[in-house]
Formats: structure tokens, C-alpha cells, sequence
């Protein structure tokens, strides 16, 4: 008889055999066990585990999933502490069997009638629980060189019949030894200098100092400290036993976010916004020692959706000349920016008005005796030809007032 020695995947449904297989798996995969027969095969399938019979299984939840119990289907026939969980799948043709809680290692055995009932097939497969034990592995290093606190260690391993380290939850079911410890390097220590912690910083906001103490001594073996003389140590290797130090636990400026702008729509003055500016510690408590150069501004001009007006500037006129000196103007309204609204020119005097006229076309007209500018008419009737800008931009008009008289 052939036997063959696998290790089972977690998924694969495992054949038993005519001539019969062994195999070798772990606590916790999955193991499905298929007898051998055809895809079709409906005759009745008989299953025994250490030639006893298992029931059929009335149980068909979903599949388990690694580590899960199965439920109905637990034969309790096998003597106390010898239970098989299992379920029959497939009519009859599988048989899935837990490996995470009860006894799974044994013979088992299917058999079914084939070839019209004239013949008995028997197939069978014997399955080996892979063993796992605890283990103490080597010695740690010795904590410390010197003095009374040394002390060494063993692991303690989860390993296979091979010793390869596994997960130690393969050993959960076994008692776990205790690792003991090792008194190690039990002896005096070389004389060294020895500081004391550090003091709290000399002040709680800006630069200060700390001390601590700094002495030579030797540990002795028994855990003892010895003080000896600076000059044993030797004061080159000193460590500080001063040092400048910084805190930020300083007082601070505290603003809350700024309130609604409150006040009459009149400019800068009227319209304002507020805020509390309070100086306070770290730990949240009020103190007086704040920079008072430094403090935050508490009261801001603020413009308020109701209160946001603006200048409104139309466009540029012509130019009342063509050339020489002439002038254009424009509209400038004061108004409400959401709305469109023309407002009275006060609400809007906090903002520097823009110009409302500027000069332009300022060039010379050249030799050509003509009116630059459409006001001729009235510069003629009131005789005004003889000032020198008007007789310049009137220069034909003029010049019909000179001929007629």
C-alpha cells in the first residue's frame, strides 16, 4: 500500500483513496475530504471515522471560514474528549471536518455502492495533526555590564517537530512555560560620574537656568553607591551641572473674532466693529504682564453689506475743444453698491471723491483760422475776443468781429 505524506491547502478538497493516503495539516485549515466517485454518482455515501459511523448531517450554513466552529453535526459517540465536528456536503460525496476545536487526526473511510449496485467502492485516508510544543530559546544578553540589576532571559518560541518557529497561537492549547530570569555581571562597576535629574527651569517665561548634581561614584556589586573623590572620575569628563534653559509658558494676547459692524451708515467713525483683547496665561487664567505695545486693536472701521457705498463714476464727456486748452466732465454720484441706490453725497465723504472734470486736448491748433470750440457764439456776444485764450479758440468768429467793425 502506497501512502503519501501532502500538506493540505486551506481550500482543496482532499481525495480518499482505494489504496489509501496519508496526510499531514495544521490546526486551524480547512480539511475536505472527497470520496471518489463520479460527478453524477447518486448512491447513498456511508462515512466512518475510526470505524465508527458519522450521521448525516442535517447542517447548511455558509462555508467556514478558518479559525470558525462548525456547528450541527458533532459526533459525540467517540468517548469524552474524542468529539469530531464535521458537516457532509455535496450529497454525501465531501465531508468537511473542523481542525480548530476537537480531535481531527484519525482513519477515515467512505463507501458507496457503484456500477449498478453491483460492485462496493472503499476509499480511505488517514490525516496526521501537525504537532507544535513550546520551546525556550537562547539566552538573552545581560541587561548590564556591572552592578546588581543584570539579568538575561529565554524566549519562549512556538515551534514545530522540525524546531521552525510558528505563530504562538498554534500552542495556544498547551501550557506555556514561564521564562525565567538570570542574575548576570555581578560585579563592581568602573568608577564614573553620576547626575541627578534636572531642576525645573528657574523661570516660567523667557531664559532661566537649571541645575542638577553631578558626583563620582561606583556601583558595587551589591547595588550599593559608593561616592568617591572628583579626582577618581577626573574632572575633564565632568558633566555640566548648569545649563541655560527657555520656557514659553509666557502670557499672551487673546482676541475673540470680531462682532457685527454696529453704527450709523455715516463713514468710518459711526460704522465699527468690536472685539474683547484679553492677556492670558497658558493655563488660561488672566494676567496683567502683557506688552501692552504689543496689544491687538479691539475697535475697527468696518463696512457692513448695508453700509457698503461707494463713488459711482460715469463716463467722460467730448472735449469742449478740438485743440488748445479744453475741458471734459463727468458724473460722480454717491451710491449704495448692492441696491444701485443714488445716495446724498455725505455717506459717502469718508472715501476721496474722484474728479469730476480734467483737461484735455491740451495742443496747439496750428496756422488755420477756425473755431475749436462750439461756445464761438457766446464768446462773440459778450465780447470777450480781445482775451487771448478766447480770440486763440474763436479765432474765425473773431476775426468776422474785427472785419465788421
Amino acid at each position: 500500500m502506497s501512502q503519501q505524506f501532502k500538506e493540505l491547502s486551506r481550500r482543496r478538497v482532499l481525495m480518499a483513496s482505494r489504496m489509501g493516503t496519508t496526510v499531514t495539516i495544521r490546526p486551524g485549515d480547512m480539511l475536505r475530504i472527497g470520496c471518489p466517485v463520479v460527478p453524477d454518482h447518486r448512491g447513498p455515501v456511508r462515512w466512518d471515522y475510526q470505524n465508527h459511523t458519522l450521521k448525516e448531517s442535517t447542517w447548511t450554513g455558509p462555508d467556514l471560514s478558518p479559525g470558525q466552529r462548525l456547528g450541527p453535526g458533532q459526533d459525540q459517540g467517540l468517548g469524552p474528549g474524542l468529539g469530531l465536528q464535521y458537516r457532509i456536503l455535496v450529497g454525501g460525496r465531501v465531508l468537511e471536518v473542523n481542525t480548530v476545536q476537537g480531535r481531527f487526526s484519525g482513519h477515515y473511510r467512505c463507501q458507496t455502492p457503484i456500477h449498478d449496485n453491483t460492485q462496493l467502492l472503499s476509499a480511505w485516508i488517514h490525516v496526521h495533526a501537525e504537532e507544535f510544543a513550546w520551546s525556550l530559546g537562547d539566552w538573552t544578553a545581560c541587561s548590564a555590564s556591572c552592578g546588581d540589576r543584570g539579568t538575561r532571559t529565554r524566549r519562549v518560541r512556538c515551534v514545530t517537530p522540525e524546531g521552525r518557529e510558528v505563530t504562538p497561537s498554534m500552542c495556544h492549547h498547551l501550557d506555556r512555560p514561564v521564562s525565567s530570569q538570570l542574575a548576570c555581571n555581578l560585579h563592581d562597576c568602573p568608577p564614573s560620574w553620576v547626575a541627578s535629574v534636572w531642576s525645573k527651569c528657574s523661570t516660567s517665561c523667557g531664559r532661566g537656568w537649571r541645575q542638577r548634581q553631578v558626583s563620582c561614584g561606583q556601583v558595587e556589586s551589591g547595588g550599593a553607591v559608593r561616592t568617591l573623590a572628583p579626582s577618581v572620575c577626573g574632572r575633564n569628563t565632568r558633566p555640566a551641572d548648569r545649563q541655560e534653559c527657555t520656557c514659553d509658558n509666557c502670557p499672551a494676547w487673546v482676541t475673540s473674532p470680531w462682532g457685527k459692524c454696529s453704527g450709523k451708515c455715516l463713514g468710518p467713525t459711526l460704522t465699527v466693529q468690536k472685539r474683547s483683547v484679553i492677556c492670558r496665561h497658558f493655563n488660561g487664567t488672566t494676567h496683567p504682564d502683557c506688552d501692552p505695545r504689543e496689544r491687538p486693536v479691539s475697535v475697527r472701521n468696518c463696512s457692513s453689506e448695508l453700509c457698503d457705498v461707494h463713488w459711482r463714476v460715469g463716463p467722460w464727456r467730448a472735449c469742449t475743444a478740438a485743440c488748445g486748452s479744453g475741458f471734459q466732465s463727468r458724473r460722480v454720484d454717491c451710491a449704495h453698491r448692492r441696491s444701485g441706490r443714488t445716495l446724498a453725497d455725505q455717506h459717502c465723504t469718508w472715501h476721496k471723491r474722484p474728479a469730476t472734470w480734467q483737461h484735455c486736448n491740451a495742443t496747439t491748433c496750428g496756422s488755420e483760422c477756425k473755431d475749436t470750440t462750439h461756445y464761438c457764439a457766446v464768446v462773440k456776444r459778450l465780447k470777450l475776443c480781445p482775451i487771448d485764450m478766447y480770440k486763440q479758440r474763436c479765432c474765425e468768429s473773431c476775426l468776422q468781429e474785427d472785419g465788421s467793425t
